[in-house]
């Protein structure tokens, strides 16, 4: 059984999550960049990943939905200048505020809502980290792309600080 605050998300009907999670952007001293993006871009943005995120929990988006979502994120944001540990903050904020939402407007009487409610936030907690993991090789593969177009550095050195094998899959 899902909690009432995990079928509001997955309606689509989470009242004021994408004004908490950009509030909390707007107040992180250490998102300078992510948060001079307007209001609503990112108001835009969560409502992108809350998407994915209902996907998720009813099974409909796999590994490699969410995983292709967050890899062009990573590039996008990469082109704008916007450094991936701000995305990651943001990303990682971005599930703060979601697992506020589902702790804060549940009836947690009995231990099975509790457990449902454990289970909720796992699920959440893994979606973000496979979102972070994403999001990081889309940047990275950005990074490669460019720095190899301007042809600074030789193949050997790419190669040396680009370990990754995830480059053109």
């Amino acid at each position: 059984m899902l909690v009432r605050s995990l079928d509001a998300i997955i309606a689509g009907a989470a009242p004021g999550l994408g004004r908490r999670w950009t509030k909390k952007i707007k107040e992180a001293v250490n998102l300078k960049a992510f948060g001079a993006l307007p209001e609503e871009e990112l108001v835009s943005i969560h409502d992108e990943v809350m998407a994915k995120l209902s996907r998720w929990f009813v099974n409909e988006a796999d590994k490699n939905e969410i995983g292709a979502f967050f890899v062009m994120m990573g590039k996008e944001y990469c082109a704008l200048g916007v450094p991936i540990s701000e995305l990651t903050w943001a990303l990682l904020l971005d599930r703060k505020a979601v697992t506020e939402f589902l702790v804060e407007n549940d009836d947690l009487e009995g231990a099975h809502r509790i457990y449902a409610l454990m289970e909720a936030a796992d699920r959440v907690s893994d979606f973000f980290m496979l979102g972070a993991y994403y999001i990081t090789r889309g940047y990275l593969e950005e990074t490669f792309l460019r720095m190899r177009k301007g042809e600074k550095l030789s193949d050997t050195a790419m190669q040396k600080y680009f370990k990754d094998d995830f480059f053109f899959k």
